[in-house]
């Protein structure tokens, strides 16, 4: 069953210097920006992943030592950054990379039940507790759901020495990212609005 107005995206098993990807270097557009010292790469969306993403690509970063026991789990004060940039390759540098994450394309996957995305872009999230009221501080502000990264996508490596994450980042969850639309649909801000798990 395709399901409509979704798209679903995984680790790939190639790297990639450009389009949606996750870990390595941080997009080269960010270098010598504040965030790179105070924050870690986490992935970029593609241009053209989303409707609302036009011609731009966004890149997701988690602030440095941050972990779900701290106490900026939900909007506005969460520990993650949502940023919209001009498409942007891999900067030769590799300050802001998070140390344990590997360095890979983000590619579609089949859009159906059988197999649990990384990325989820869709008009309505999977939630893990069931409770949309979680939700009720970001829309308050006018946003919208956008889409999620869900940590029960991470690839299953056969090989303990070659995982691809070190550690779940958000307690084998779920982060979830809202924004807001100008007149042409395109998003002039992306939030991320809570963690889920």
């Amino acid at each position: 069953m395709t399901l409509v107005g979704r798209v679903h995206l995984g680790v790939g098993w190639s790297d990639s210097d450009g389009g949606s990807r996750i870990g390595g270097r941080p997009p080269q557009v960010f270098g010598g920006q504040t965030i790179l010292r105070t924050h870690e790469y986490l992935l970029t969306l593609g241009a053209h992943t989303a409707p609302w993403l036009g011609a731009r690509e966004l890149s997701v970063f988690i602030r440095r030592g941050f972990s779900i026991g701290d106490d900026d789990l939900e909007y506005p004060d969460i520990g993650v950054r949502a940023v919209l940039h001009p498409p942007s390759s891999r900067s030769a540098e590799s300050a802001g990379s998070h140390e344990g994450l590997g360095s890979a394309a983000l590619i579609n996957l089949p859009a159906d039940d059988e197999v649990t995305p990384l990325v989820l872009i869709a008009p309505q999230p999977v939630l893990i507790q069931n409770e949309p009221s979680y939700a009720n501080a970001v829309e308050a502000d006018g946003h919208r759901f956008l889409f999620q990264i869900n940590e029960e996508g991470w690839p299953v490596v056969a090989e303990p020495q070659s995982e691809f994450v070190e550690e779940y980042l958000f307690g084998y969850g779920s982060v979830y990212f809202y924004g807001s639309a100008d007149a042409t649909g395109l998003a002039d801000e992306v939030v991320p609005g809570f963690l889920d798990f």
